[in-house]
């Protein structure tokens, strides 16, 4: 019978990320099919496939050699050129799967930007968290930072549940907004 119980469990969080991702699928697409110039908002779907796909294979002997700081170069180079400078404070290896981090922290940053971050520091509390600061609107304006061109806020929340972890945010003592990766109970 506990076998049956979370196997619903499981079922019922599947159909929930599918929702989640048919959701942020529809909507550059929708605005593709709008727009005079769709290529922007194909790419963001696009780039959001490749992110699912990413996730999804994760647990490759390559990807077990990826250091959080790589992840980061990855993640930023994703992204292209922004407008925000970057300090970065990490150790070698996160508790998340590589693909997963850079998923995770592409998105972070993507908000942080959309947030109209000037500053942006990407550090952790030893091995048990991720931190990304910005200098941002902060929380009253949680929707601008949500709204990065990454896989979403939900999503992102989602996919960190998927590994045992869990994303919070919280105002920035020097102002904007802090965003907190939490890996205590994230699986090695």
């Amino acid at each position: 019978m506990d076998h049956v119980a979370r196997l619903a469990r499981r079922n019922s969080a599947l159909e929930d990320f599918a929702s989640l991702v048919a959701h942020e699928l529809k909507t550059p697409l929708q605005l593709a099919l709008l727009s005079e110039d769709p290529s922007g908002d194909v790419e963001r779907a696009l780039d959001l496939v490749d992110a699912i796909l990413e996730v999804a294979r994760s647990g490759s002997a390559k990807e077990s050699q990826t250091s959080a700081a790589d992840c980061l170069d990855e993640a930023l180079r994703d992204l292209g050129p922004i407008d925000a400078h970057v300090a970065v404070d990490l150790p070698s290896h996160l508790g998340l799967p590589p693909s997963a981090l850079r998923v995770l922290m592409r998105n972070l940053l993507a908000n942080a930007v959309a947030a109209g971050a000037g500053a942006i520091r990407v550090s952790s509390l030893g091995p048990s968290a991720l931190v990304v600061e910005d200098d941002g609107v902060g929380l009253s304006g949680v929707e601008e930072y949500s709204a990065g061109s990454g896989i979403g806020l939900s999503l992102s929340r989602r996919l960190a549940e998927r590994f045992g972890a869990t994303i919070e945010l919280a105002a920035n003592p020097l102002g904007g907004t802090r965003a907190i990766l939490m890996l205590e109970r994230a699986r090695p």
